[in-house]
C-alpha cells in the first residue's frame, strides 16, 4: 500500500506541479539573430532590455517592473521582407502587442505578436514538444504503474 501512495505522489509531483525555475525565453532583437536566438532566464533586466528595443520602433512603452514576465515574439515585415523581428522578456504591464508604432515605421506590417507565458514559448512552435504532451505521457506512465501495482 505504501508503495503505492509514493508512486503516486512522485506521478501527481510530475504531472500537476510546475518546477519553481524562472520563465525562459527566447531571445534576439534582429531577423539574422532570429534564426538562432539564444535563451534568456527572465528577469527586470533582461525585461527592461526588451522594452528598450520596443522603445526604439514604438511609442508610449512603459517602464514597469514586476516578478511575473511574459515571453515576446514580434515581426514586423513591409513587401514580404522581414524588417524588424524581435523576441525576449516582457513585463506584462507594458502590452507589448498593443503599442502603436511611431510614424516613421507606420507602413510597417505586424505579421506576428504573440506573448505567452511557458518556458520557451516564443519560437517557431514546429517540432517543439509541449508540456501538455510530457503531461500526457506521464499520465500514460501513471497509468500503467497503476495497473502492474493494482
Amino acid at each position: 500500500m505504501n508503495a503505492k501512495l509514493v508512486i503516486a505522489g512522485v506521478l501527481l509531483a510530475f504531472v500537476c506541479v510546475q518546477f519553481a525555475d524562472s520563465l525562459v525565453c527566447y531571445t534576439c532583437t534582429t531577423p539574422k539573430d532570429c534564426k538562432s536566438p539564444k535563451k534568456v532566464t527572465c528577469t527586470n533586466n533582461a525585461a527592461n532590455e526588451t522594452s528598450n528595443y520596443l522603445n526604439v520602433y514604438h511609442q508610449g512603452v512603459r517602464n514597469a517592473t514586476s516578478t511575473r514576465f511574459d515571453c515576446l515574439a514580434l515581426k514586423y515585415t513591409w513587401n514580404n521582407d522581414v524588417i524588424h523581428q524581435l523576441h525576449g522578456c516582457v513585463h506584462p504591464a507594458v502590452g507589448a502587442c498593443s503599442l502603436s508604432l511611431k510614424p516613421a515605421y507606420s507602413h510597417f506590417n505586424k505579421t506576428r505578436c504573440v506573448l505567452c507565458s511557458g518556458n520557451k514559448c516564443n519560437k517557431n512552435p514546429a517540432g517543439k514538444v509541449s508540456s501538455s504532451s510530457i503531461t500526457i505521457a506521464a499520465s500514460i506512465v501513471g497509468i500503467v504503474l497503476a495497473k502492474i501495482y493494482a
